[in-house]
């Protein structure tokens, strides 16, 4: 493992694939006028959210994307009529982000699309694991994915 070049690496293969998913996604989703983080915030909104909708730190821990990066974002999204602040009831120095009418409609529209692109990828799996290998390979990635910290 140590004569291991960079690209056999797995961090690399974990990250070549993820960013081969996000281009393929990009694309699926150019039509509908909006970016891979944009739809990405409706659905976690829209699955997370309910009614209340979420904190920014929620938000931001559920797409993995950091704060400020996030708060660019949802400027954009509100600018666009696609979320909205609402002020927290239970600690008014918090905002909660909910969905709008309009980004519920895209939301309906474009979810067949991300939807598409998870079938399309669960395939590609199952073409070279089985059943088994597909169900430990989920749960050895969530336990990585847990223990590695999001932050040093």
């Amino acid at each position: 493992m140590a004569d291991e070049t960079y690209s056999g690496s797995l961090g690399f293969i974990v990250a070549s694939i993820n960013r081969k998913l996000e281009r393929q996604l990009e694309e699926r989703l150019r039509p509908a006028n909006i970016v891979l983080d944009q739809a990405r915030a409706l659905r976690v909104l829209a699955e997370q959210g309910g009614k209340a909708g979420l904190i920014m730190s929620e938000l931001s821990r559920l797409l993995v994307i950091d704060a400020s990066t996030l708060t660019k974002i949802i400027d954009r999204m509100c600018s666009e009529g696609l979320v909205y602040r609402a002020p927290d009831p239970t600690d008014r120095r918090r905002v909660r982000i909910l969905l709008s009418t309009n980004g519920k409609t895209l939301l309906r529209k474009i979810r067949p699309l991300m939807s598409k692109q998870e079938a399309d990828f669960q395939k590609a799996v199952k073409e070279v694991m089985d059943d088994d290998s597909v169900d430990a390979l989920k749960t050895l990635l969530g336990r990585l994915d847990t223990s590695i910290p999001a932050r040093n």
